[in-house]
């Protein structure tokens, strides 16, 4: 039920066209499904399927029906919600935390669902493109996913 690869940057790409014209910020949140290779080597593929399912089930529950949600690969996720501002951003990243724990707290799996995040800006003081947003909240997802690694 979300955008696929070619879907998600048909959509994303005139929106930053708009937030440029409009001098709009938006921002890009980039979502990983963490330790899925792990699903899928100790409980099977089928395991693993259920994951991406659930990963795809909280971003929907979480974002509105207005905003572009995306899986770009087999565990990546991207998500253009309508926000202008950091507070916005701080609020919907709260929000989709609060939507794991509750779908952890109430899912008989035998694994946590964990998602790695990264957010990237669009300021339309300084233009850039898809591509470059998601190159940026991709490289602060997988620092996410490394300090996540890093704990005990």
């Amino acid at each position: 039920g979300l955008y696929n690869r070619r879907g998600f940057f048909t959509m994303a790409e005139p929106l930053l066209k708009l937030a440029c014209r409009n001098k709009n910020a938006v921002f890009l949140l980039y979502a990983d499904l963490d330790n899925l290779k792990k699903i899928n080597d100790v409980l099977g593929h089928h395991e693993g399927d259920k994951a991406i399912i659930d990963a795809a089930n909280v971003l929907k529950a979480t974002f509105r029906e207005t905003d572009i949600v995306g899986r770009i690969g087999g565990d990546e996720f991207v998500v253009v919600p309508v926000a202008g501002n950091k507070s916005d951003a701080d609020m919907v990243v709260a929000r989709l935390q609060e939507q794991i724990r509750t779908h952890n707290a109430k899912n008989g799996r035998s694994y946590t669902l964990s998602i790695s995040l990264g957010l990237s800006w669009y300021d339309p003081g300084s233009p850039c493109t898809i591509d470059d947003l998601l190159q940026r909240a991709e490289k602060l997802m997988y620092e996410d996913k490394t300090l996540k690694q890093k704990r005990p």
